[in-house]
């Protein structure tokens, strides 16, 4: 398969001729040669969208809701089949990808339909921004992409999107969609390639605002492109999320969903979490349970499968993450479980599972982007929120126990999402995390102050 770049309602190759190669991360096999964009690409696509963009900000707000409509019934058209394509270029299981990413996809693409149905105030004047970069990370991409894409089509603005190039399967599934819902050629243009395309268009002074999610360096060098001109910009960036169990929660029976959050995704995904916290009084008990519950484990070899052992994006994924093990137990980290690598095809790495790592260390604070799961036994309750914040990283945390212990915890977190009892069952909001893991404007509605110019009437006409 190849997979080319979407300018002007067509694929189309780029001049460059390089390809990017694209591996199963299930068996290392190669899947597709993938177009890799240059900056003539972007020069392209934004001369597209500039022809499209007169008549696509003129067009009556009813027309563009049944736009975002006819683009939620194409995706849930071939759901299936899209959510096996993602979760086999991502490493995901199917049922996952179509439950959290294209079934939310559709749902936040029929909520903006339902939004611009809704009259505004008399005295706002709302008014596209003009052209909106949108550059998304690879997990779970679809879903990142339309929480983006559908608030800026139903302000009337045009679109020039970058697909990460470890899902590049994203951008054919995108193009497929607005052309099944027969959006103007030119609305949307979708560029193949690496993390340099997104720094060409974040940089680019015909782009009016850039809104990116993806890890800490891509995200840097979007910030500094797009503030070097004082543009709109919005990010999410890297995470550092906790899972926490109170005494009282009903672990043995619930490990296999405490683990959730860890072992799907195996730390890649901005959801996933990388720390756990329990306490010491059932510590002996908790490490037997997570053991047992860890030793059932097999991989997950095919996207139609259901185990939460997922393979890594690639094979440079698992040696860092082995790297990273080895810096932990220099740091008096102990390896509880894992930390080898699975012989034979794909890229997978036994989860890792480190105890008494100190809280001061750099794998406590740091983003890890692997299967590197921190355990850390405290004496007393109070001290789980305070190691918990120590991060400079924030973005959600999953916390379980009886009902009478969590809101003490909660209110304590510093974090923009809790789960209780359960994690990641297809919700659509957006989340952008507290501290150091988002930046800029995250106002995501169609009619706020990032996707359109608002201005404010007064006096009488």
């Amino acid at each position: 398969m190849e997979l080319q770049n979407f300018i002007g309602g067509t694929f189309v190759p780029s001049d460059s001729q390089k390809k990017i190669a694209k591996y199963s991360p299930f068996d290392g096999q190669l899947l597709a040669e993938v177009t890799a964009s240059d900056a003539m690409d972007v020069i392209k696509a934004i001369q597209n969208a500039k022809k499209a963009m007169p008549a696509f900000k003129d067009l009556p707000r009813e027309e563009r809701a049944l736009l975002l409509g006819k683009m939620a019934q194409a995706l849930e058209d071939k759901a299936s089949d899209y959510a096996y394509q993602e979760a086999l270029h991502q490493g995901l299981s199917q049922s996952f990808v179509l439950e959290n990413s294209v079934k939310v996809a559709i749902q936040i693409l029929r909520q903006t339909a339902e939004s611009l149905k809704q009259e505004l105030p008399t005295q706002m004047l709302v008014q596209p921004v003009g052209l909106v970069g949108i550059i998304a990370s690879w997990s779970l991409s679809l879903r990142l992409i339309t929480e983006r894409l559908a608030p800026a089509l139903a302000a009337g603005n045009v679109c020039l999107v970058k697909v990460s190039e470890k899902s590049p399967i994203t951008a054919k599934i995108l193009a497929e969609i607005l052309q099944a819902a027969a959006v103007p050629a030119g609305v949307v243009n979708i560029l193949q390639g690496d993390a340099e395309v997104g720094k060409v268009i974040a940089g680019h002074p015909s782009i009016h605002a850039v809104t990116a999610v993806g890890k800490t360096s891509t995200v840097e060098s979007i910030a500094k492109a797009g503030l070097s001109q004082f543009k709109k910009v919005q990010l999410s960036g890297s995470v550092k999320n906790a899972a926490i169990v109170l005494a009282g929660a009903d672990f043995a029976n619930h490990m296999d969903e405490i683990l959730r959050s860890f072992l799907i995704g195996q730390g890649q995904l901005c959801w996933n979490t990388s720390r756990l916290f329990i306490l010491e009084s059932f510590q002996k008990e908790f490490m037997e349970a997570l053991k047992a519950s860890l030793d059932k484990l097999e991989p997950l070899k095919d996207p139609s499968g259901s185990s939460p052992w997922t393979p890594l994006i690639s094979a440079e994924a698992v040696e860092d993450v082995l790297k990273k093990t080895q810096g932990g137990v220099v740091e008096h980290g102990k390896v509880a479980w894992g930390a080898e690598k699975i012989s034979g095809s794909g890229y997978f790495v036994k989860p890792v599972m480190m105890i008494d790592l100190p809280n001061c260390s750099v794998l406590q604070q740091d983003e890890l982007q692997g299967p590197l799961f921190l355990i850390t036994p405290v004496k007393y309750q109070h001290e789980v929120a305070k190691w918990v914040n120590t991060s400079y990283l924030a973005h959600s945390a999953v916390i379980w126990g009886p009902a009478e212990k969590l809101d003490k915890v909660i209110a304590q977190l510093e974090c923009a999402q809790v789960w209780m009892n359960q994690w990641m069952n297809g919700e659509s909001q957006t989340i952008f995390g507290h501290k150091q893991s988002s930046f800029g404007n995250p106002d995501m509605s169609w009619s706020g102050s990032f996707y359109s110019d608002v201005k404010i009437l007064t006096g009488t006409r």
